[in-house]
């Protein structure tokens, strides 16, 4: 039998790309020779915005799929055992490869794909995404045992963008969050977390209905004037949801998350979360109240074509694997 060696550091250079809630990049990575266990670092919960630490997991669940996608590469599949030692609620996961998977092609696509990708903070084209696109982009979140609601329906946007609005004014009016939000876009450029002024663009005088999240700390804006206005965008909105809404099912739903995003960057396709409407428990229940779905809503976003934007910054290896 021929012995594999594999790299799992490698694998979590490539975990390290995932997104994250404010981009806080709360994963720790421990290798033991044989496999990697996942952890979540609970210094690096957003206690204002996310109690519960639902987003920190969905966060992890997506350096997870990454990993995964990693060890692909070395010619290894992944057992995934979730939440191995109950004992510790920090453990996210115990990731065993097991060496006897081929790489393929679409490995290396989606591999280069999570280098190359970012979350869209600036505005959209005025482009629509092809159908045949959104039915891929559905189906690489659909096999990770989620589902996914695109809202298209004009009831249906509309209430999106009312819960959106009345969410997003309550977290302004929050001084806890408020705080937090400047703790997490003031970050000491040594740190390499955070989300940067160069990667918040003002998002006042944006013609469109889907109010993105203001990072920009009340700057003016230059989006477009009387004489000149914003062209008008017309992003995807969809909803990506799970049917129980245990730590599992959050997990699962950060390991889909990422599955959608590779597969939408593929296409060319970029993708903004609209966070703040499912932030708070009670605009995450009437969410899925007001769209009529069997489960609960997890993740919302914005997909379309735009510009390449700048990178949020990463942290190193060092920081996030433990010996």
């Amino acid at each position: 039998m021929t012995t594999v060696h594999l790299d799992l550091a490698a694998a979590v250079e490539l975990a390290r790309l995932a997104p994250s809630v404010h981009n806080t990049q709360p994963w720790r990575f421990r290798p033991d020779g044989v496999a990697l266990t996942l952890s979540r670092d609970p210094d690096r919960r957003l206690k204002a915005l996310d109690p519960s630490g639902r987003q920190q997991v969905i966060s992890c669940g997506a350096a997870l799929h990454l990993a995964r996608l990693g060890l692909r590469l070395q010619g290894a599949d992944t057992e995934v055992v979730p939440f191995p030692t109950p004992s510790e609620a920090d453990v996210l996961a115990r990731l065993v490869p097991v060496p006897s998977h081929t790489v393929s092609a679409e490995d290396v696509v989606l591999a280069d794909a999570a280098r190359h990708r970012h979350t869209q903070r600036g505005p959209f084209e005025p482009r629509v995404v092809p159908h045949d696109v959104v039915a891929e982009i559905r189906a690489a979140a659909h096999e990770r045992g989620t589902w996914v609601r695109v809202v298209d329906d004009p009831d249906d946007l509309a209430a999106l963008t009312v819960l959106l609005a009345r969410a997003d004014e309550d977290e302004l009016a929050d001084p806890a969050y408020q705080e937090e939000l400047a703790r997490w876009t003031a970050r000491p450029e040594s740190t390499r977390d955070g989300v940067p002024a160069s990667a918040t663009p003002d998002v006042h005088g944006r013609a469109t209905n889907l109010r993105p999240r203001d990072f920009s700390g009340g700057r003016e804006t230059t989006a477009g004037t009387a004489a000149n206005p914003p062209a008008v965008e017309r992003p995807l909105a969809l909803v990506l949801g799970t049917e129980q809404d245990t730590p599992t099912d959050w997990l699962r739903a950060g390991e889909a998350l990422m599955a959608l995003l590779l597969r939408a960057a593929v296409e060319g396709i970029q993708a903004q979360p609209l966070g703040q409407v499912v932030d708070r428990e009670w605009s995450r229940a009437r969410l899925g109240a007001a769209l009529g779905v069997v489960g609960h809503p997890q993740m919302v976003l914005r997909l379309g074509y735009a510009k390449p934007g700048p990178e949020s910054p990463r942290r190193s290896l060092d920081d996030i694997i433990d010996s």
